[in-house]
C-alpha cells in the first residue's frame, strides 16, 4: 500500500499551490523556494503519471485529474487529521478542538481564509474543517458545529440562521474588457457563463437567476460546468467566463479585486447559511466561544 502513496510533504506543498494559484505565494507560505515547490509539484505529477495543473491558464488551475486526486486528498487527510485530534482531544481530556462541518466553498473561500483571526483569539483551541464536496453538511459523529446552506427547514435539528445569501454575476477584469460592459440580460445570456452542477438541491443557477429578473425564457447556453464551485471560480478568476457569485464566497474575491461584476442585478434570497451544534455550548466552551466569533465575522460578510 505504502510504495502507492506520495510522500506527504508533497500533498502539503500541492495543497499551497492549489489554494494561492501560484507557486511563489505557496512558496513564500511554505517558507522555501519557488524552484523547490515546482519541482515538488513535478515529482507528484510523475508518481501519478498525469498532469495535475494546467499550467498554460494564468492564474493555474487544476486539471480535470488534478481536480480528482485533490479532492480524494483532502477527504483522506480530513479524516485522518480529525482521528488524530479526536484521540488528543480523548486524551488531554480538555476538549480543545472544535470541529465544523461544512460545504468546499464555505470551507475554502470564506471560513478558512479568517481562522487565522480565530486563532489569534483563542491560540489554545484547534479548529478541524470536514468539507463536504456533495450534499448538505450535517452533524458527525466528533462533529461539534454543523455550517449548511439552504432554507433551514431540516427534520435533522434545530438551525439557526447565520446570513442569507445574495448572488450576482462576477467574472475576472481581463473578461469583462474583453466582452465590454453588459448593460442587459439578454446580453448576458449570451456570454460564456460558467454552471455548478452536482450540488445540493437548493443550489440556484442561470436559470434560476434569469426568471428573478424576468426573463425566464431566455435560452441558456451550455457554456462551462463544474461539479464544484471551487474549479468554477479557479476558471472564473482565469478569465474564461462569468459565473454567478454568492455572498459568502464572492464577497473577499470583490473586495480584493480579484474578481468584480459582471452585471449590477444581485438577487437577494429567501436562503441562506444555517448553523446548528451538538448538545449545549455555553458562553465559556470550546465551542461556544467558537460560535459567538463565527456570528460576529457573519454580521460583518458585506453585501453586494
Amino acid at each position: 500500500m505504502w510504495n502507492l502513496l506520495p510522500p506527504v510533504q508533497s500533498l502539503k506543498l500541492f495543497d499551497a499551490v492549489v489554494r494561492h494559484r501560484s507557486m511563489t505565494r505557496a512558496a513564500a507560505e511554505i517558507g522555501i523556494s519557488q524552484s523547490a515547490v515546482s519541482q515538488s509539484v513535478r515529482q507528484l505529477e510523475d508518481f501519478v503519471q498525469v498532469p495535475l495543473l494546467d499550467r498554460s491558464s494564468r492564474p493555474m488551475v487544476l486539471t480535470d485529474e488534478g481536480e480528482r486526486f485533490y479532492r480524494a486528498s483532502l477527504d483522506s487527510l480530513g479524516r485522518l487529521s480529525q482521528a488524530v485530534e479526536d484521540l488528543r482531544r480523548q486524551s488531554r481530556g480538555d476538549g480543545k478542538t472544535v470541529t465544523i462541518s461544512c460545504n468546499l466553498g464555505f470551507a475554502t473561500y470564506w471560513l478558512m481564509p479568517r481562522l487565522n483571526f480565530f486563532s489569534a483569539d483563542c491560540p489554545d483551541i484547534a479548529v478541524n474543517v470536514m468539507a463536504a464536496y456533495h450534499g448538505a453538511a450535517g452533524l458527525q459523529s466528533g462533529t461539534d458545529i454543523a455550517i449548511r446552506y439552504g432554507d433551514g427547514s431540516w427534520p435533522d435539528g434545530d438551525w439557526q440562521l447565520l446570513f442569507k445569501e445574495t448572488i450576482v454575476p462576477i467574472c475576472s477584469a481581463g473578461y469583462l474588457e474583453r466582452a465590454g460592459q453588459i448593460t442587459g440580460a439578454e446580453q448576458l445570456s449570451r456570454q460564456r457563463l460558467i454552471h455548478v452542477t452536482g450540488t445540493t438541491p437548493d443550489w440556484l443557477g442561470w436559470e434560476y437567476y434569469f426568471k428573478r429578473l424576468g426573463h425566464g425564457k431566455l435560452p441558456v447556453p451550455g457554456g462551462l460546468r463544474f461539479s464544484n464551485y471551487v474549479q468554477a471560480v479557479q476558471t472564473a478568476l482565469s478569465g474564461e467566463g462569468i459565473m454567478l457569485g454568492w455572498r459568502s464566497v464572492a464577497a473577499d474575491l470583490l473586495k480584493s479585486q480579484q474578481l468584480t461584476i459582471a452585471y449590477a442585478e444581485p438577487i437577494r434570497l429567501a436562503s441562506g447559511y444555517y448553523i446548528r451544534s451538538a448538545g449545549n455550548q455555553d458562553d465559556g466552551s470550546c465551542a461556544g466561544k467558537f460560535l459567538g466569533w463565527l456570528k460576529q465575522q457573519t454580521s460583518r460578510t458585506p453585501d453586494f
